[in-house]
């Protein structure tokens, strides 16, 4: 069919007529006919010719300072594979498609000395020719190296310890080193990277001063010159400025401090630190936040000194802050004894009255311990100020205003004067003998305003005496006598002492002492020191407040005194005294009601 074919669509005259008449067709002529359509090509030839090239720029003994463009000729049969480019023998590029020329950065050559170029063209049959040498002059004017980025010289950098470093990129260059050194001679190298991309992250660096620079090494592991040398410092965040509390802050028993301060620039977390102030090297909290502040608990009573530090995403720690100091307490007020609704004996007479609900008394007067950090809590929120006045919002006979809680200018020793010591910045005791014992020099303000800073009240004339005396109608809280082993009263201290007051609860069954307490469990409800009421005196005093239960002034011998100290005695008192007999030996307890 194919021989056929081939015939058929011969246009040849000669052929066609034998297809007119077939059967004139012999043998030999079918013969022949197959013989010729038969026929095998013979096998090609290998291709041996090389290619042509020729350097067309630049031209010989060309004198160069910069890039040069290197133009060539190529010319083969069977198609150019790839053009080589050399200097001095030493490849140095390569290219895969027309037009095959090249740009090198010669400053990898400058020396002011003839170089030579060529090139070499290889065919798709991987026959090669080289072109001849073009000899060209480097002059040293065409050194190069590369240009840095970042950081900006000189550039302090707080955020981190590994340094970002960029370069521009050199035309030519195969790989680039960078050096980093701790001084401008690179005598002191502290790190080095030969990388093949125009930036690097380096490794954490410590704090310092630190120079750097980069070079480039081409494909014939030629050296550029070294870039400019520039500067970066790695230097800690910035200590933060502590916010609050603010210094010499009391907390009262209920608060859990909370320190807070002000975010510091390039600091990813912050370190906080509470030591003991009387011993800077107890460590008392210390923890790790991102946020800007901490919530400390558990902390004992007593002064505490806190300071933050911060630390940036390198893991490099700022300085310390400066410190500030504040005071946490124990609960204030911890002891009450409850005095259950019903009659109790009141008056001289033993009148039978009656209180219709429960409440509970503070079991011990108020002590200097306890005022004290009343003081300090109310001063430092601006409540009260350093000489002892605060405001009072008024009643029925003393308009709004600022009063004096407490007299901080006398030093009357028997009782432990509160001062304010001004390069502490703070009140304290004159002595801290008296920590325990009872507050004096308080006025019926200063008292009022100590229970309602910690929701409680001053107990009414009839709150205290039913608390002093229940119903048994005794002239004190334990009974009809009064003596040296039950109270705190006018000549019982040794000779050669004057009179003071004593711890509270001192009168308990120890140390030479009869266990003195009221019906309900009060102690010191006579003598020691007058105790402030809630109560009007009335009549001619009636702008007055009452006070109750006698001080160490009265003494069992004046029938007077004697009254005094009895559970059922009222005596009258301006509300602003804090001095003379009815004020330097004045104080007070609470009550909590329901």
């Amino acid at each position: 069919m194919y021989i056929h074919k081939k015939i058929f669509h011969s246009k040849s005259k000669k052929r066609n007529r034998f297809f007119r008449n077939p059967a004139k067709l012999t043998l030999s002529t079918i013969i022949i006919i197959g013989i010729v359509n038969s026929t095998v090509p013979a096998a090609s030839k290998p291709d041996t010719k090389p290619p042509k090239i020729k350097i067309i720029e630049p031209e010989a003994n060309q004198i160069v300072t910069g890039p040069l463009r290197i133009v060539t000729a190529v010319k083969d049969n069977k198609g150019i594979m790839k053009v080589s480019f050399l200097i001095d023998n030493e490849p140095v590029e390569e290219i895969y498609k027309p037009p095959y020329e090249a740009i090198l950065n010669m400053g990898f050559w400058a020396d002011g000395k003839i170089h030579r170029v060529s090139a070499v063209a290889t065919d798709n049959s991987e026959n090669s020719t080289k072109s001849e040498d073009i000899p060209i002059t480097v002059l040293k004017s065409a050194y190069t190296a590369p240009y840095l980025k970042y950081p900006n010289n000189k550039m302090v950098i707080k955020s981190r310890s590994q340094i970002l470093l960029k370069w521009k990129k050199l035309y030519g260059a195969k790989n680039y080193t960078i050096a980093i050194a701790k001084d401008r001679m690179f005598s002191n190298i502290a790190v080095s990277y030969t990388v093949t991309d125009t930036f690097l992250i380096t490794e954490p660096l410590p704090i310092g001063h630190y120079y750097w620079a980069v070079t480039a090494q081409n494909p014939a592991e030629k050296w550029s010159a070294w870039s400019v040398i520039r500067e970066f410092s790695i230097e800690p965040p910035l200590p933060p400025v502590l916010f609050g509390p603010k210094d010499k802050y009391y907390y009262k028993s209920s608060e859990t401090p909370r320190l807070v301060w002000h975010k510091s620039d390039f600091a990813s977390e912050y370190e906080v630190k509470v030591v003991t102030s009387i011993n800077p090297d107890f460590v008392e909290y210390t923890k790790m936040v991102k946020d800007t502040f901490a919530v400390v608990s558990g902390l004992a009573e007593g002064w505490h000194r806190w300071s933050v530090r911060p630390k940036n995403k390198g893991g490099i720690f700022g300085e310390w802050s400066k410190s500030q100091e504040f005071h946490t307490n124990d609960p204030e007020v911890t002891q009450f004894v409850k005095v259950p609704a019903g009659e109790y004996t009141a008056g001289r007479d033993a009148i039978i009255q009656k209180i219709n609900y429960d409440y509970e008394i503070m079991k011990y007067p108020v002590t200097c311990r306890q005022y004290l950090n009343f003081m300090n809590q109310a001063y430092c929120r601006n409540a009260i100020d350093k000489n002892g006045y605060g405001h009072y919002d008024g009643d029925e006979f003393k308009p709004a205003g600022e009063y004096k809680f407490i007299d901080v200018k006398e030093k009357k020793k028997e009782i432990g004067d509160i001062l304010f010591d001004e390069d502490k910045g703070y009140f304290i005791l004159e002595d801290d003998e008296y920590l325990d014992h009872p507050i004096g020099d308080v006025s019926w303000f200063g008292a009022h305003a100590f229970a309602k800073w910690y929701k409680l009240e001053l107990p009414t004339e009839e709150e205290w005496e039913k608390a002093a005396r229940g119903q048994t109608g005794f002239d004190f809280p334990w009974g009809n006598n009064i003596d040296c082993q039950n109270a705190n009263i006018a000549g019982c201290m040794k000779r050669g002492f004057s009179a003071s007051t004593t711890p509270v609860g001192k009168f308990n069954g120890e140390e030479g002492t009869i266990d003195s307490p009221s019906p309900y469990g009060a102690y010191d409800m006579a003598g020691n020191v007058w105790e402030w009421t809630n109560s009007w005196y009335g009549g001619n005093f009636r702008s007055y407040r009452v006070i109750k239960g006698g001080s160490y002034h009265e003494s069992k011998g004046v029938k007077a005194n004697l009254e005094s100290l009895s559970t059922w005695y009222r005596h009258w008192v301006d509300p602003q005294s804090t001095s003379g007999k009815f004020g330097s030996a004045v104080g007070f307890r609470c009550v909590l009601k329901k």
